[in-house]
């Protein structure tokens, strides 16, 4: 079995939100980040040699499976706080992870596994 690269999703937007919630409305805003942390937690981004794979959902849960090879374009968003969005391009759609942390150097890292899929030509779908 491959082992996996499990991408990491920022906490800084939810502690964010909660500094909002706590000066601005005194508290009664807490819910905002109480979501999004639940959501969050229940999403996953990672990798190996051949697949990304993308898990979301708190009640309902969506995996998704991309072959590397069929990766067209990769692109990151970091903002000053180091997380931001990476956008997979999947032969005709865009895929947006979001706030990973240090979005820039984990783009880095799978454009090295999407290189080697094209050169290996790994076309393994998966099931």
């Amino acid at each position: 079995m491959k082992e996996y690269y499990y991408m990491k999703i920022s906490k800084t937007p939810i502690i964010i939100w909660i500094i909002i919630a706590l000066f601005l409305t005194g508290g009664l805003l807490l819910i905002v980040p109480l979501c999004m942390h639940f959501i969050y937690k229940n999403s996953k981004y990672y990798y190996n040699d051949e697949k990304f794979i993308i898990e979301k959902g708190v009640f309902n849960k969506e995996q998704r499976i991309i072959p590397l090879y069929r990766i067209v374009n990769l692109k990151a968003q970091q903002n000053i706080f180091n997380y931001g969005n990476i956008n997979i391009e999947d032969k005709g759609q865009i895929i947006t992870l979001k706030y990973v942390e240090r979005p820039k150097e984990e783009m880095l890292k799978l454009i090295d596994k999407w290189e080697s899929a094209k050169k290996q030509n790994i076309r393994n779908e998966v099931i």
